[in-house]
């Protein structure tokens, strides 16, 4: 079968990618705005890379084309007005998908809290799920918390928080509620869903233990330095100055960080954890993937000073 994966180039494709190539016989589609974004770490004689521009139609069809099942990655977050762009690229793809050979769409979301008013994030990704669905195609949509990898761009604002502030102030919407899971679960999620077979728009919500995202901060604070963060919350704290805040002390954009810290507000947790139906075996514990990624994170450290080493000697 082959498997075509638009947004191959995050996170979350490249980690799919990786999976893929070593578990199964699946062919892969993997999509690339352009050609220099290819990632050149993933090579195997199931994988071709093709170019896609989704504003364009016919750009989508030529990408699509022999694919039987699509995994829809798509986040314009780092883009000015990213809800209008991802749900045109939906309508998009949906449209395209409806008169090709796909049988399912694969879609990765975020768990939406339900009587609550939604950031823009949770917003977008709601009606994103909800433009591809509308075009008549079957679509499992995975709703996810925080992911937990190196490569996520929330995982990292968590890590380098915890690292660099063992006392924190922080706002009183840090007492709400998430469900983080291990980035592998979530693949590993994704993947068994390609085998599967999808009735109408189902969603699937998946994740791992849960708690309050400062007993998070707190957590991922012992497993890099060896003690719990301590915490203190306090009522008044603008999204604005929280920020630019998170910017200078993680380095992630003040554009995402504004994003990610107004989903925090919501609750993120599962009504109906959906993974062990998925993949026949419980998740991570937290606790044991906040250790697995610190240990990550010092290797890529070590790795960067050994570089930066030699290339200073030569």
């Amino acid at each position: 079968m082959q498997v075509a994966i638009l947004g191959a180039t995050g996170c979350v494709g490249r980690n799919l990618i990786k999976k893929l190539i070593t578990s199964n016989e699946h062919d892969i589609i993997a999509s690339c705005r352009y050609e220099n974004k290819i990632d050149k770490s993933l090579i195997s004689q199931r994988l071709e890379w093709r170019t896609v521009n989704l504003e364009y139609s016919e750009s989508i069809k030529e990408f699509l084309q022999g694919a039987e099942v699509l995994v829809y990655l798509v986040h314009s977050l780092q883009s000015s007005g990213f809800e209008s762009l991802d749900k045109m690229y939906a309508h998009k793809v949906g449209e395209v998908v409806c008169k090709a050979d796909i049988k399912k769409i694969i879609y990765m979301s975020g768990i939406i809290p339900r009587h609550e008013k939604l950031s823009h994030h949770l917003k977008s990704r709601m009606e994103t799920g909800e433009a591809l669905a509308s075009h008549g195609i079957s679509v499992g949509e995975v709703r996810a918390s925080i992911l937990l990898g190196t490569c996520s761009a929330s995982y990292r604002m968590i890590y380098y928080l915890a690292k660099r502030l063992p006392l924190m102030i922080t706002p009183k919407w840090l007492n709400s509620l998430c469900a983080p899971i291990a980035l592998d679960d979530a693949v590993e999620a994704l993947e068994a869903l390609i085998n599967r077979e999808i009735e109408g728009h189902e969603i699937f919500e998946i994740g791992s233990d849960i708690m309050r995202y400062c007993d998070l901060l707190s957590l991922c604070g012992k497993s890099t330095h060896g003690y719990e963060n301590a915490i203190f919350t306090v009522p008044f704290f603008a999204i604005s100055l929280s920020s630019l805040w998170i910017e200078f002390i993680t380095g992630v954009p003040n554009s995402i960080a504004r994003t990610l810290a107004e989903s925090l507000v919501n609750d993120s947790v599962y009504s109906n954890n959906r993974f062990k139906e998925i993949t026949g075996h419980d998740p991570k514990p937290v606790k044991d993937v906040l250790k697995e990624c610190a240990e990550q994170m010092k290797k890529e450290r070590e790795e960067r000073i050994k570089s930066f080493g030699k290339k200073k000697g030569s």
